[in-house]
C-alpha cells in the first residue's frame, strides 16, 4: 500500500504544473509540500537564489548528475560487498538503489521533458522555456542543454524501466514458479497460497533474488512484471503530458484514456 500511495502522490503532485491548471489555494499548497517530499525536490527546499543565480538548466544538471553520482556509488558498494560474499549487505545496497529510481524517476523525467517546453510570445518577442522565461529557446546555449536532455531521457525515462524489465526477466522463473497452472490444479486461492509458498522458498535458495523484492514483493508471481508496466504509466502522466503541451484537449484526452486503460491492465 506504501508504493501505491506514493505513486499517487507522485502523480497528483505534478497535476497543476503538467495540466496549467490553478486548484484552490490549500490544495496546492499542501500538494506543493508533499510533491517535494515523494519526489526528492531537493532543491525546491533551499532558498538557492538568495546565494547564488541558478536557472532551470542548472537545476536540471543537479537533478541529473546528481542521482547519476550517488547511484554510481552504491554500485561501486554493491559490487565490492558481492565480491566479499557479504549477500545480505549487497542485497540491501541494491535494494534501497531501486528505491531511489524509483522514487526519483517522476520528477526527473518531468524535469527533462520541461526543456522542450516553449511558449512562442507575438510582435517577436521569441521563443522562451515555459519553466523558466528567462531562458531563450533560440539561444545556442539552450540547443546544448536540449541535446543533454536527449540524452539522460535514454538514460532515466528509457534506461530505468528497461533495467526493471531485464531484471525481471532474467528472474522470471524464480518470480513465478506457475502461479496460474497451479490455481487451475487447487483453485485461485489455493494456487496463490502455493506460489507465494514457492517463491519464498526459492528466495532462501536464491538469496541474491532479494535483491529485487522492492520491484515485485508488492504483486502476485503471475504480476512479478507489474512495476515496469506502473514506470511507464507514471512517465507518461508527469513527464509525458508536459510533451504535449499544457491545458491543451489533446492532453486532457490522452491522461483520461491512460487512467481508463491502467484500470483494464
Amino acid at each position: 500500500y506504501g508504493k501505491i500511495m506514493l505513486s499517487y502522490l507522485q502523480i497528483t503532485g505534478g497535476l497543476s504544473f503538467n495540466l496549467d491548471m490553478n486548484f484552490p489555494p490549500m490544495f496546492t499548497q499542501v500538494m506543493g509540500v508533499v510533491a517535494a517530499v515523494v519526489n526528492v525536490e531537493f532543491l525546491n527546499m533551499m532558498p538557492l537564489g538568495c546565494v547564488m543565480t541558478s536557472n532551470f538548466h542548472h537545476t536540471l544538471l543537479a537533478y541529473t548528475l546528481g542521482p547519476f553520482v550517488i547511484g554510481a556509488a552504491m554500485m561501486i558498494a554493491y559490487a565490492i560487498l558481492k565480491q566479499k560474499g557479504n549477500v545480505e549487505a549487497s542485497n540491501s545496497v541494491f535494494g534501497w538503489f531501486l528505491f531511489m529510481t524509483f522514487l526519483i524517476l517522476p520528477s526527473v523525467g518531468m524535469k527533462l521533458f520541461s526543456m522542450f517546453g516553449c511558449r512562442l510570445f507575438d510582435s517577436g518577442y521569441g521563443s522562451y522555456l515555459k519553466v523558466d522565461y528567462s531562458i531563450d529557446c533560440a539561444s545556442e546555449e539552450h540547443s546544448f542543454y536540449e541535446t543533454y536532455a536527449m540524452g539522460s531521457i535514454l538514460v532515466y525515462v528509457v534506461g530505468v524501466p528497461l533495467l526493471y524489465a531485464i531484471l525481471l526477466w532474467r528472474n522470471r522463473h524464480l518470480l513465478d514458479p506457475g502461479q496460474k497452472r497451479l490455481e487451475e490444479e487447487h483453485g485461485e486461492a489455493e494456487g496463490l497460497k502455493r506460489a507465494l509458498e514457492i517463491r519464498q522458498r526459492l528466495e532462501e535458495q536464491h538469496p541474491q533474488l532479494k535483491s529485487l523484492q522492492f520491484l515485485y514483493e508488492s504483486y502476485e508471481p503471475k504480476y512479478f512484471w507489474f512495476e515496469i508496466f506502473d514506470t511507464i504509466r507514471k512517465q507518461m502522466l508527469t513527464g509525458g503530458l508536459v510533451v504535449l503541451g499544457s491545458g491543451t484537449l489533446s492532453q486532457i484526452v490522452v491522461s483520461i484514456f491512460l487512467c481508463l486503460g491502467s484500470m483494464r491492465v
